[in-house]
């Protein structure tokens, strides 16, 4: 019998791979540094078409850090004064890209007792990927998770 909670962190069950998604953009270098500002994860730079990435993250970070910088490779540069409505675009989207099933996130946080960093965890996202994923929900995933979080027996 397979262990329910390994389910989760099973890569086959994601569909969105970000390295390879990275991959695809042939012309983009990744480095791997330790000269971001405090905090800061990860950097897109078009004029050198290169990815800074952190050292140091985990899995989970690296993960969602690929995502969501190559999210701007995607988008393509942006005005400095719709940086932070850009950056909440791009967090909402990698949120539905690595978590897109409410079904998981729902199995995952009733499993865990609504604890999100575990519930990150299983569902292989950073925390801060899953506060945005569930700060976005639409009324139909609400309910659902809402039904879900009500089995939960403490």
């Amino acid at each position: 019998m397979v262990d329910p909670i390994h389910v989760f962190r099973d890569p086959r069950r994601h569909r969105h791979h970000p390295w390879r998604v990275f991959g695809t953009y042939r012309d983009w270098r990744l480095v791997w540094t330790d000269d971001l500002p405090d905090g800061q994860w990860g950097l897109t730079s078009f004029d050198e078409r290169r990815v800074y990435l952190a050292n140091g993250l985990d899995e989970a970070e690296r993960r969602c850090t690929i995502a969501h910088e190559t999210q701007h490779i995607v988008r393509g540069p942006c005005a400095p004064d719709r940086r932070m409505r850009e950056e909440l675009i791009i967090d909402r989207k990698v949120g539905r890209l690595l978590a897109p099933s409410i079904r998981w996130i729902g199995h995952a946080l009733a499993w865990h007792q609504a604890d999100h960093e575990k519930a990150a965890w299983e569902l292989w996202v950073d925390d801060d990927t899953l506060a945005v994923r569930l700060s976005s929900l639409t009324p139909r995933e609400r309910a659902y998770l809402d039904e879900q979080l009500a089995t939960i027996t403490i």
